[in-house]
């Protein structure tokens, strides 16, 4: 059995990874995050997972909550196998929008807490001999999106991941990082970038002309390929940077998109 742990992984793309390595079999899933309330809303919908996944509550970008996971993990299971760093925040704007103090939650939330929480986590990877971890990014790290701490915070994840995967391969510990698109899940809603859910629907269904293939993601389209980076079929796979974005990284506004 593989131990793993998801951080934001009681809502989205976190979640969908947990269901996704439960039903597959063979792992342990410790689910990390900061919302008592997301954690109680995930365990309203899909009561079935209560028994099945370590729902955990504390904030990775703070030292004292990460080691208090740390301390949960080596007493439980002594070992982790795979970290998927995946909990972020979402603040719309520019730097005219956004002042320094949320600039700095942002980029402590999405790029601080992954280098602090792996930093904490390395003896517990080492201890199991081959271990992944897994940084959800971003398509918005290599081209801007709506949101300046966003876009920078993702940036900066990739090139963690890249050295990461470096400094760490010695140790037989892989480090990739997934970049998604546009994904149908409750960011955009809980950090009231959209305020509501009509607002939400509008706004994917003007984006989906952006997507050559004519859908926008699900969070079960990242989970699938996680769940092969977690695996030992990617054993030879690390210091990658993979989209999976429905093509909108090549999408081409000038030719005009023909009819089916």
């Amino acid at each position: 059995m593989k131990n793993i742990l998801i951080t934001g992984g009681s809502s989205g793309i976190g979640l969908a990874i947990a269901e996704l390595l439960i039903k597959e079999g063979g792992y342990r899933v410790i689910s990390l995050s900061r919302s008592q309330e997301k954690i109680s809303r995930a365990l309203s919908e899909k009561p079935t997972l209560k028994d099945k996944i370590d729902f955990v509550s504390g904030d990775v970008s703070k030292p004292e909550d990460c080691q208090r996971v740390f301390e949960f993990i080596e007493k439980k299971y002594k070992m982790l196998h795979g970290l998927v760093n995946n909990a972020g925040m979402l603040t719309a704007g520019g730097i005219l929008d956004i002042d320094y103090t949320l600039w700095k939650k942002n980029l402590d939330i999405n790029l601080n807490a992954p280098y602090l929480l792996t930093q904490t986590l390395i003896p517990l990877l080492k201890a199991s001999a081959n271990a992944s971890i897994v940084n959800i990014s971003s398509i918005a790290s290599r081209s801007p999106g709506r949101s300046i701490s966003y876009s920078v915070s993702k940036a900066g994840l990739d090139m963690l991941t890249e050295f990461l995967a470096g400094e760490l391969g010695p140790y037989n510990i892989r480090v990739n990082a997934v970049n998604p698109g546009l994904v149908e899940t409750n960011l955009h809603l809980d950090s009231k970038v959209i305020s509501n859910t009509n607002e939400y629907k509008k706004m994917l269904e003007k984006s989906i002309i952006k997507y050559p293939i004519g859908l926008i993601g699900k969070p079960e389209d990242i989970a699938q390929m996680v769940h092969f980076l977690l695996s030992d079929k990617s054993l030879w796979v690390t210091g990658s940077i993979l989209r999976i974005d429905g093509g909108t990284s090549v999408f081409n506004d000038i030719l005009p998109r023909k009819e089916a």
